[in-house]
């Protein structure tokens, strides 16, 4: 009798009865949820760090972030990292992510240095298109540690609280800290150069370099004063450019982003240069020298000549 009534109860409240089953599941789904991303916050090294900085005072910071310090040591050197650094830069890479996630393009594009707008994203459009989109279709938080000096590798992932998903996808990228900005997509920074070679009348002033994690771009004016008109390669050899370190070891230039035609100079030309070459991001490495080692001096000569043309020049040029 008792089995009738509660299959007959159960058949007359079939709809309500799953219902509340799919609910509690769901509120059991995200307390887990919950309680695993506090785990994780509650856990991070970053408290444990050792100064004149309380670990309390840390722990406030490392709370009001939107991802995690995982690490008070440069993976490239091993040194320690002091706190106040850790905090300062920290707080500007969130602050950066959460105008992200909050989709405030325009605050998150103003943290940006001039040098990493001028080079990756010259206008807010470019940012939003080539960035922003394609990394924060939905909010993301972090797991940052310092890779040496400013510059910080950080693991990108979706925030399960908000998406409800827990997922173990990352986004990898480098950035780099600077004057309370910041340099991202694996762009390290610039260094002003302005050094000058003189070669058979050829002035070389290498202005700057921009380093990124995998090449440096060189940014070179030439000013031709050589009283012929000249071609700084002649496009028979891939390797023909490149730059070299204290010990002689190249680095060759990305050939396929070399425009040949426009390597021509007439006497008396100056023309501005930027060269991409493969060098990966070192602070121990130190290059000397950018070779140009097919120069063409007498270009008319060469144009009539060029089975039997002979004078092809190896030129240095000092950085």
């Amino acid at each position: 009798m008792y089995y009738g009534k509660l299959r007959r109860w159960y058949n007359e409240n079939r709809g309500k009865f799953w219902k509340i089953v799919l609910i509690v599941i769901c509120i059991i789904f995200f307390i887990q949820v919950a309680n695993r991303y506090y785990i994780n916050k509650s856990t991070s090294p970053v408290n444990t760090i050792t100064s004149n900085t309380s670990n309390t005072e840390l722990g406030k910071i490392n709370n009001n972030l939107t991802g995690q310090v995982t690490g008070t040591t440069s993976l490239v050197s091993g040194d320690s990292i002091g706190s106040r650094k850790i905090e300062e830069d920290s707080s500007i890479v969130d602050e950066f992510i959460k105008y992200c996630n909050e989709k405030n393009i325009e605050e998150a594009y103003r943290l940006l240095t001039d040098e990493c707008k001028e080079l990756l994203y010259p206008t807010l459009e470019d940012f939003e298109r080539i960035y922003y989109k394609n990394i924060y279709s939905s909010p993301k938080t972090y797991k940052l540690q310092n890779w040496t000096g400013n510059t910080y590798r950080i693991n990108l992932s979706d925030d399960a609280l908000s998406t409800g998903k827990v997922s173990t996808a990352t986004l990898q990228d480098y950035i780099t800290v600077k004057d309370n900005k910041l340099n991202i997509n694996s762009y390290i920074g610039r260094v002003n150069i302005n050094k000058i070679t003189t070669n058979e009348g050829i002035v070389f002033n290498v202005l700057y370099k921009d380093t990124f994690m995998d090449y440096e771009k060189y940014t070179i004016q030439v000013k031709n004063s050589s009283g012929k008109t000249i071609l700084l390669d002649d496009e028979k050899n891939t390797e023909s450019i490149f730059i070299q370190d204290e010990n002689g070891i190249a680095s060759y230039a990305f050939t396929g982003e070399i425009i040949y035609s426009n390597l021509k100079l007439s006497d008396g030309q100056s023309k501005t240069f930027t060269f991409k070459f493969t060098n990966s991001y070192s602070i121990t490495r130190k290059m000397n020298d950018i070779v140009f080692s097919r120069v063409i001096t007498d270009y008319d000569n060469y144009i009539e000549n060029k089975k039997d043309y002979l004078n092809i020049e190896k030129m240095f040029i000092k950085i």
